[in-house]
C-alpha cells in the first residue's frame, strides 16, 4: 500500500507493509475523574487523542531520502506538525515523536542498507474535546 503522509510541511509517499498503518484513539480523563462511593464511574474527559505507528519499506525510498527522514524524524525537538490519514481524507495536528526504529539488512563497505523502519507519532493534545 502507498501512503502518503507529511512531516512538517514535507510530504513522504512511501511504500507501507500491509498493516503498516496504525492509529489508536485514545479519551483522556483529567484529575476529578475516579469512582464514586457508589461505584459509578465520574469522568472528566479531557478529550480525544489520536495517536499514529508508521511503518515503512525502505525499499521504496532511496539512501539519501531515507537518510534525510530519519533525520527529521530523530530531529530533538519539541513535536512536528504531521499530516495522517484519517478516515477518508487526512488529518493534520501536532504529534511529538515517541521512537523511531530500524534494522540494518546489510553493509557492502560503502552502502548501508537498512529494513523497515517504525515510528511512533503521539498527539500533543487533543483533536476532539467535549
Amino acid at each position: 500500500m502507498t501512503s502518503l503522509f507529511s512531516v512538517d510541511g514535507q510530504t513522504y509517499n512511501v511504500i507501507v507493509p500491509t498493516g503498516g498503518l496504525k492509529r489508536s484513539g485514545q479519551i483522556l480523563d483529567g484529575q476529578n475523574a475516579g469512582r464514586l462511593q457508589s461505584g459509578r464511574m465520574e469522568r472528566d474527559i479531557i478529550g480525544t487523542y489520536y495517536n499514529y505507528s508508521l511503518t515503512i519499506d525502505t525499499r521504496g525510498l532511496s539512501n539519501a531520502a531515507y537518510d534525510s527522514l530519519y533525520q527529521v524524524l530523530t530531529a530533538p525537538v519539541d513535536y512536528h506538525v504531521i499530516t495522517m490519514p484519517y478516515g477518508q481524507g487526512t488529518i493534520t495536528f501536532d504529534a511529538y515523536v515517541s521512537g523511531v526504529e530500524d534494522q540494518m539488512l546489510s553493509n557492502n563497505g560503502s552502502r548501508t542498507f537498512w529494513g523497515e523502519m517504525t515510528v511512533d507519532f503521539i498527539a500533543m493534545g487533543p483533536q476532539r474535546t467535549p
